[in-house]
């Protein structure tokens, strides 16, 4: 009796482990797709600078494993592109990704002439023909114009974000008219950042009484959060 309830036991651990391999999850199994980032910078010139190229860069991530071989990343552009490549800017239309390697970036140059208030859009798409295809993030867009910044100017890289919010050009060009300046990090008060706090509340203050919209069409608001 013993060796037949061992036995059957043995039966149902096979059928279970069976079972189990079948009804396994697994890990992505499609195409083998990139995403797309943006890394660093942006394609907007400043306002009453001089500066006549900037370059932004982008991350390209592989969604899936790595190959013991180079491949082939191919780039095209989508619907709502309106920059003219080697005028309004430069940048690769292939590039590889190393053996090896999950991730890589690249840089695109922007050229101030020719770009105005009214933005120019560079929309950036994985191209057929290469290694890949898109992933989840499989569209880039980013405006080229003369405009404010997209990131706060202060010293500290991160308080002016955390007290004021999130930087969109129409806050800019609020903070500006307001300071008269593009570097705020004067304004950052004790510890770095309670003065970004006492100039959120003002803003917000004079805001109250004459109300704009942001970049989204939201009703403007400075704060952590906003």
């Amino acid at each position: 009796m013993k060796k037949l309830q061992i036995s059957l036991l043995s039966v149902f651990l096979v059928c279970l482990f069976t079972a189990c391999q079948e009804d396994k999850v697994g890990f992505y199994e499609g195409a083998v797709a990139i995403n797309m980032t943006l890394s660093n910078g942006d394609g907007t010139f400043v306002k009453g600078e001089t500066d006549q190229e900037k370059t932004f860069k982008i991350k390209l991530a592989v969604q899936g494993e790595v190959a013991d071989v180079d491949r082939v990343i191919k780039f095209g552009f989508g619907k709502e592109h309106t920059a003219v490549q080697g005028t309004n800017f430069d940048l690769p239309m292939q590039v590889t990704m190393e053996a090896g390697r999950l991730d890589t970036v690249i840089e695109c140059k922007v050229y101030r002439e020719g770009l105005t208030e009214e933005p120019l859009m560079c929309d950036l798409v994985i191209a057929e023909g290469g290694d890949f295809v898109g992933g989840v993030y499989d569209e880039l867009l980013v405006k080229l114009m003369i405009g404010f910044p997209t990131q706060w100017v202060d010293n500290t890289g991160w308080a002016a974000g955390y007290a004021l919010g999130k930087c969109t050009q129409a806050k800019y060009a609020f903070v500006f008219e307001q300071l008269g300046v593009i570097d705020i990090s004067d304004y950052a008060g004790a510890y770095g950042y309670l003065g970004y706090m006492e100039l959120a509340n003002r803003l917000n203050s004079i805001l109250a009484d004459n109300p704009r919209l942001d970049d989204d069409g939201k009703t403007m608001k400075f704060g952590t959060g906003y």
